[in-house]
This record gives structure tokens, sequence and C-alpha cells, in this order.
């Protein structure tokens, strides 16, 4: 990611962190421990609003509006 990248890290809960990094180049998720294979339903909420601040701020960066499809 550039310099004008922003990053932080979020708890997901007392098992999972996820540090986004989020640029003009788009966003990157680093998961500790590794990203497990299944989140719970209150772990996934708080990664989508952790997503949602990140892209938030990059779309305030950048001037324009960003898209996100989950598969």
């Amino acid at each position: 990611m550039s310099e004008a990248a922003a990053r932080k890290t979020f708890r997901l809960s007392g098992r999972v962190a996820v540090e986004i990094t989020a640029g003009p180049g788009g966003i990157v998720c680093e998961w500790d421990p590794a990203m497990p294979e299944r989140l719970t339903a209150k772990e996934m909420r708080a990664y989508r609003l952790a997503r949602h601040e990140m892209l938030t701020r990059l779309a305030e960066r950048l001037g324009g509006a960003v898209l996100v499809v989950e598969v």
C-alpha cells in the first residue's frame, strides 16, 4: 500500500483480530491468528463494521464512491 494508506487493527472477538489497510490500490486484511474458516455471526458483524469504517475513510481520501462485492 502507498503512503496514503490508512491502517487500523480491529479486535473482532477474543479469538480473532484483523488489521485492515485501505489505500488507493484497494484494501488488504491481515488476520491474527490466520483467517478462520468461519466467523461467528458476531464476528462477521464486527468485521463488516470495521470494513465499513475503513472503506468510508478510503472514499473520503479518494473523493468518490467505493464499491464492495461480497461473495
